[in-house]
């Protein structure tokens, strides 16, 4: 004969509540093993094979617009690139500008000093730097002072500079010389820092350039399904070139408007800028999709184009 006593139903509640709380306690510590498991692996087979980049400017075309990001295979030892394969690397040419002021009698503008200022529409925004990188004020106290040298040379960096327009103004002149009230202008122009290209051309292929015919490797033309805009006439190191054991010559899609080795000042790239191969683009949504396997070269004939 069982005995039965209220508190009877108190104990199984509270004993099954234990066991949820158990279960519930084994899941999440489960859980959380699985992803930290999971992230660790994750983390290491990334770093070793793969890095997520972010693309900038207009290289690429409508095959990957600005701000795109990009899944990164790293070279591996030994690779070889062949022609239609996209690659990322950066080439730092940022060359600083270098302005030797001279007043109106044509002497030279000996510790004056200057803002740096730039227009945005109807705001006119001055330089300034910090330990935390630039920024842009819209008043002139607190501006970054530059001064010209005893030769009245002014040096800016332009690290941190987008390609444009841009104004010095004097805002303190020296040995009782007059103000300059005109501003002083100049222009930056410098390739991006982290760019993607198409490889045509790998070491020891043969490239000829030409203003009045398409590109030709090793004797075949590229084919411009990928590529707009019209060829320039570019200043290439030579209009006939062979490229070097760890030399690649790389080719933007949009003709007009890509600075690439068809320039002097751009050259060729050499295996130790490439940071690695572009193969999946990630964002925006219309570009998601494989990126490799697709060749920008079509058979032409055996003879080379003529300059």
């Amino acid at each position: 004969m069982e005995i039965y006593h209220p508190r009877d139903e108190e104990l199984l509640r509270e004993m099954k509540r234990v066991r949820r709380s158990d279960r519930r306690k084994r899941l999440f510590r489960g859980l959380s093993i699985l992803l930290i498991l999971s992230f660790a692996v994750g983390l290491i087979v990334f770093h070793r094979y793969y890095q997520l980049a972010v693309t900038h400017g207009t290289a690429m075309g409508d095959t990957l617009p600005e701000g795109s990001l990009v899944l990164v295979r790293r070279p591996e030892a030994g690779q070889i690139y062949s022609a239609g394969d996209i690659i990322l690397y950066e080439k730092r040419l940022a060359k600083p500008v270098e302005l030797t002021i001279l007043n109106a009698k044509g002497k030279t503008r000996r510790y004056c000093r200057y803002v740096l200022y730039r227009d945005v529409g109807t705001t006119r925004q001055y330089y300034v730097s910090s330990e935390n990188g630039f920024s842009w004020i819209e008043s002139v106290n607190g501006a970054e002072i530059f001064e010209s040298t005893e030769e009245g040379t002014v040096s800016i960096g332009t690290e941190n500079l987008k390609n444009g327009e841009y104004w010095l103004k004097e805002v303190q002149a020296s040995y009782g010389q007059p103000l300059l009230t005109d501003p002083i202008p100049f222009a930056v122009v410098n390739p991006v820092k982290t760019q993607m290209k198409r490889v045509l051309a790998g070491p020891g292929e043969r490239v000829v350039l030409s203003p009045y015919a398409e590109t030709r490797v090793n004797s075949r033309e590229i084919s411009k399904t990928y590529t707009s805009g019209r060829t320039e006439d570019a200043a290439p190191e030579g209009r006939r070139l062979i490229m070097a054991r760890d030399r690649y010559f790389v080719q933007g899609d949009q003709l007009s408007l890509s600075v690439d080795s068809r320039e002097t000042d751009y050259s060729t790239v050499s295996e130790g800028e490439i940071i690695g191969r572009a193969e999946f683009a990630l964002w925006p949504l219309q570009c998601f999709g494989n990126l490799t396997g697709v060749q920008t070269t079509i058979a032409g004939t055996e003879t080379e184009a003529m300059e």
